[in-house]
């Protein structure tokens, strides 16, 4: 009978042991940062969240992102390079103020930024953020195709209409 209660009590601690995580608080799923495509950076008091870039079939890397102050302290985002090229922005630069996102692509967007790159889906480019006061900051961005959730994307697009003048003939 001991030996069944030895036997009952080993197989039980062993169970225990082989299921739990013994990694304890330096376990592998503790130290994940990027649970999405996007990937996240801060510079200041300035947070880079979820930013990554979509390939449509231009070869335009569109940006994806939100970028957030939580300074009293105002700033301005003065220029974006994608994979070493400048972008082409939406405006000459956007003011970031207090809670007051920049949103790049989506319902809420009010900026945009897209310049033409050669990196395929799948593969990651580095973007830099460069702010008026704050330092510049770079990521390493995923590619991502335009398809699926990306198709269709909510744009803030400036653009010149350009202007039509019709001859009158006689």
């Amino acid at each position: 009978m001991a030996s069944t209660i030895k036997k009952i009590a080993v197989l039980t601690v062993a169970a225990i042991l082989l299921t739990s995580c013994g990694s304890g608080q330096t376990a592998e799923t503790r130290t994940i940062k990027q649970v999405t495509d996007g990937v996240e950076a801060q510079s200041n008091e300035i947070r880079l969240r979820n930013i990554k870039i979509i390939k449509n079939n231009l070869s335009q890397g569109i940006l994806i992102g939100t970028l957030v102050n939580w300074s009293d302290s105002s700033d301005a985002l003065v220029g974006i390079s994608i994979d070493g090229a400048p972008a082409q922005l939406s405006a000459p630069s956007f003011d970031l103020l207090r809670n007051k996102p920049i949103t790049f692509v989506g319902e809420s967007a009010n900026a945009d930024a897209f310049a033409l790159i050669t990196k395929n889906a799948g593969e990651r480019l580095p973007i830099t953020f460069t702010f008026a006061t704050a330092s510049p900051v770079t990521v390493d961005a995923l590619v991502v195709q335009q398809e699926g959730i990306y198709e269709s994307l909510q744009r803030v697009i400036q653009t010149q209409t350009p202007v039509v003048t019709e001859e009158v003939k006689p």
